[in-house]
């Protein structure tokens, strides 16, 4: 372990020795973990032993001509050292599996107002939707109140499977991807953006989507935040510009104090049109989801109570959720009401217990719901509960209800080392009964230098 961090350590010092004047400053954090849990696979369970190792290395201030640069790389692997297949993702990844999340270095110019990423990184501006690629981006400020972004590259598959593959868990699948923000920002005022976001498999367009985005807060008890996505492919689905919409929202937000919030929020939504258009997922999600619905945060330290619990209620009205086919003017919509509530209580700074329930009125299935939960942390000692139930207006697979439940225990033993158990089981219409469990033995380690010349 302590040559694994003294060799990433010795490599980042050489990529930071830095010029007279300088101070730089390289941060390495390592995570060992050894598991021992069974997995859920063709109808069975079988035993894995997974050994990870995740491993990051940061670096910031490092003095250019011109600028400054910093650096990041984080990156995790993992082998079986049991006897059973290891279903590490969508397919049998073997013994050995691994990913490479961020590897990117990035320059600063013109005091800040100029920033230029190259590497495997997360975009996450505009409707990029924290789209991952490997390739660059660069954000320019101009005179203050302009700012332009922009990006070009490969959506990263996970794993190292090969670009494009319709298995990866990134929403933007293909070989070629760009986009960018044009923003606008007056004071505190107002702050809107255009942005566009294209990707291609093979020349075959997998996504074209066009978005504005704006903040609106003239008083500092108010503001207004609204977005709307296009997709320029659903011109040639649907009819009209208001069908191609494929992601729209409105809130009123009134941030009274931390301890009492008041909210008012739209939503609407078409799951397919959030799908690479070459998506087999297609035929499954192609319907619209809105709500409209309103929600409100009350503490009972807002009200001079030295009694740290606060209370979270909300409705939200579901109607125009769509199924059909407007080529052949056949569809269905359904309608319905959800009501929630949930309280949570803070004894102390370690320790939070709760309960909340709901209700949702659907005319072909609504149910109530309850939960209750907690979590402590004392003596180097941490534990979760949390119990969650489900009773169905009508029967799900001949059953009306569902109850999981799940407990966590963890033990600092201390010098980096901890142990950490946990146990989930239950009944829902779907498994008779199930029970998994989970025992880990993690090593965390963080290590901080800060090299200062004069």
């Amino acid at each position: 372990m302590r040559l694994r961090l003294g060799i990433a350590s010795l490599a980042a010092a050489a990529l930071l020795a830095p010029a007279s004047g300088q101070a730089s400053e390289l941060e390495v954090f390592s995570n060992t973990q050894l598991n021992v849990q069974n997995q859920w696979r063709d109808g069975s369970t079988t035993t894995v032993v997974p050994l990870y190792e995740f491993l990051s290395l940061s670096g910031r201030n490092i003095e250019i001509p011109g600028g400054q640069l910093l650096f990041q790389v984080d990156a995790w692997g993992g082998v079986n050292l049991g006897k059973n297949p290891w279903w590490n993702g969508y397919s049998n990844t073997g013994s050995w599996s691994g990913d490479l999340n961020l590897a990117y270095v990035q320059g600063r110019f013109l005091n800040n107002q100029l920033r230029v990423t190259l590497g495997r990184q997360t975009i996450g501006i505009g409707n990029s939707r924290m789209l991952q690629l490997d390739g660059g981006s660069f954000q320019a400020v101009i005179h203050k109140m302009f700012t332009l972004d922009g990006y070009v590259g490969v959506p990263t598959t996970q794993r190292f499977t090969a670009y494009g593959n319709v298995y990866s868990a990134n929403p933007t699948i293909g070989d070629l991807a760009v986009g960018g923000r044009l923003g606008f920002a007056w004071t505190t005022w107002v702050n809107v953006g255009f942005s566009a976001a294209f990707a291609w498999d093979q020349g075959q367009s997998t996504r074209e989507n066009l978005a504005i985005d704006l903040k609106f807060s003239p008083v500092s008890w108010m503001y207004l935040l609204g977005y709307a996505d296009w997709s320029l492919f659903a011109n040639e689905y649907y009819g009209s510009l208001g069908s191609q919409i494929a992601d729209a929202n409105l809130s009123l937000v009134f941030p009274v104090s931390p301890f009492l919030q008041f909210t008012a929020e739209y939503t609407y939504t078409v799951p397919a049109l959030a799908l690479p258009y070459n998506s087999v997922l297609w035929v499954f999600s192609d319907n619209t989801r809105q709500y409209l619905g309103a929600s409100a945060r009350v503490g009972l330290e807002y009200f001079k109570i030295n009694v740290p619990l606060d209370f979270d209620v909300g409705y939200r009205r579901i109607f125009g959720v769509w199924n059909g086919d407007e080529t052949t003017n056949t569809s269905s919509t359904t309608t319905g009401d959800r009501y929630y509530l949930r309280a949570s209580w803070r004894p102390t700074k370690n320790a939070t217990v709760g309960a909340e329930g709901s209700r949702l009125f659907m005319p072909a299935q609504g149910y109530w719901q309850a939960r209750a939960f907690g979590s402590l942390r004392m003596y180097g000692i941490t534990g979760t509960l949390d119990f969650q139930g489900y009773w169905f207006d009508q029967p799900v697979n001949a059953i009306s209800t569902s109850m999981i439940g799940s407990a966590t225990l963890g033990y600092d033993v201390g010098s980096g080392f901890a142990v950490v158990g946990a146990l989930q089981g239950g009944a829902t219409p779907y498994y008779s009964s199930y029970l998994s469990g989970l025992v880990k033995l993690t090593y965390n380690a963080s290590y901080r230098f800060r090299e200062v010349y004069e």
